[in-house]
């Protein structure tokens, strides 16, 4: 792997654990959504001007062209941006990769609202900040803070657009260059969606800049080199500049890069997470119910002990029973440490229009199980039979090459993926786990502390 690669997915995560990691999203990253990118944009009014915006490298001063034209009538302007911008969109795979990590402050400077609607598809929200006066109040409920340091495509009069709103931006909203000067000194940031040669990034340079006087804190970018020789080289010199502002450049060749970059990002994370799956009905039998109630808390606690992250949809027997095991664990840790080992998100059953039910629950399935490393399954009965949702996902988590520990004593689903293992485990344990320890989760094993025993020797060597 590359130096710099594995560098960036070290800081990063390790800025992840401790909520110190920052987002700063540019017009790069909505343009796989559909949505133009700043030269597509101008373009119909640079040629009322009589300008080729393909010649034009300050596209701030075009915008302050058109307006000047008008005689300083932005009506234009903004029902452009608000018809351009201001719609429901299909969200791509990265917005949706970023949704999924614990990232507590996004800034950006596009207009559209994916990042908005990418986590609330994640079961999170957002405390918006797209104006100064957003800045006095907060959200306690909220998940993360964006703030659109632009303004937003729902309000287009208070929007960042021509060479006059960037001139006057450090006296209209100082507030927004405040926080995000502490923030490039207190967290680690990722840049994406940005080529730090559009003149709208000029002041988030010269701010980093600032901040940076006494030794520059590291934080990343991630960049597409051009496939023009010219602009190649000086996208060399690019890389190189900046150093000085302390972010170093992740280089792709393909936008698709991109993605797959984050993926791994994504799952170098979820190794330190364990998906709990299973359920079991609360009228079900109730020596059985014991038994896969006190299987799933121990598990709980294990994970808690190991201080890895519980990852679950919180069933009402087997995700509860697991929840309380690793509170029980972490008893004694500040409530912001046990919320940072929990991922608690229950499949979503209100579908958004146009959307099927089971597909809509199975997007719900592969977004929880792409924040792990390690499904565990205990027990899945549903009305009289295995899970259909747990077997589910255990299809999915063999896609997204989880390592998945069936108990086969819990029964039903846990013991029909069991088997199905066992006939071919060479396809489905990583070599970590040895053949012993898959068998001592197997139908035979009915003593509990055996089968806790094999899950912590199966985590701590998948750990190690």
């Amino acid at each position: 792997m590359d130096q710099g690669l594995t560098d960036f997915l070290r800081d990063y995560v390790d800025a992840l654990e401790r909520g110190s990691a920052a987002l700063f999203v540019g017009a790069g990253l909505s343009m796989a959504a559909g949505l133009p990118g700043w030269g597509k944009l101008l373009d119909g009014m640079a040629r009322e001007l009589g300008l080729d915006v393909g010649k034009e490298h300050d596209l701030v001063l075009v915008a302050q062209f058109y307006v000047n034209r008008h005689a300083g009538s932005r009506s234009h302007l903004e029902s452009l941006v608000r018809r351009t911008f201001d719609r429901e969109v299909m969200i791509p795979d990265n917005h949706r990769i970023l949704a999924r990590l614990p990232i507590g402050h996004v800034w950006t400077t596009n207009y559209d609202e994916i990042l908005e609607g990418a986590w609330r598809q994640a079961g999170k929200a957002f405390d918006v900040k797209s104006k100064s006066r957003d800045l006095t109040t907060s959200d306690p409920d909220a998940d993360a803070v964006l703030f659109k340091m632009h303004g937003t495509a729902s309000q287009p009069s208070e929007i960042v657009l021509t060479k006059d709103d960037y001139e006057l931006y450090p006296r209209s909203r100082p507030g927004f260059l405040d926080i995000l000067g502490s923030d490039l000194t207190t967290r680690t940031f990722l840049f994406l969606g940005l080529s730090f040669t559009d003149p709208n990034l000029g002041h988030v340079l010269s701010t980093l800049r600032r901040s940076f006087e006494d030794g520059a804190r590291r934080h990343y970018a991630i960049l597409k080199r051009p496939s023009d020789p010219y602009d190649a080289q000086r996208f060399e010199h690019l890389v190189t500049d900046l150093h000085r502002y302390g972010i170093r450049a992740l280089v792709v060749s393909e936008y698709g890069e991109i993605t797959d970059v984050l993926r791994m990002l994504e799952r170098r994370r979820a190794q330190r997470s364990v998906f709990v799956s299973g359920s079991f009905p609360e009228d079900g039998d109730e020596k059985e119910r014991a038994f896969v109630t006190t299987i799933a808390r121990g598990v709980g606690r294990l994970v808690g002990a190991k201080d890895l992250r519980l990852v679950t949809g919180l069933g009402r027997v087997v995700g509860s029973a697991a929840v309380t095991g690793l509170v029980e664990a972490l008893d004694g840790r500040t409530a912001a440490a046990i919320s940072r080992r929990l991922v608690v998100r229950p499949v979503r059953e209100v579908v958004p229009p146009g959307a099927s039910l089971e597909a809509w629950k199975r997007k719900s399935r592969e977004d929880l199980l792409a924040q792990s490393g390690v499904m565990i399954v205990i027990g899945g009965l549903r009305q009289g039979v295995p899970a259909p949702g747990v077997l589910s996902e255990f299809e999915i988590a063999k896609t997204q090459r989880l390592v998945v520990l069936p108990i086969a004593a819990t029964g039903h689903a846990a013991r029909e993926i069991h088997e199905a293992m066992r006939a071919d485990l060479a396809a489905h344990l990583p070599a970590e786990i040895d053949a012993a320890s898959f068998e001592a989760l197997g139908p035979e094993t009915k003593d509990e502390a055996a089968i806790l025993a094999a899950i912590e020797r199966c985590l701590a060597r998948l750990a190690t």
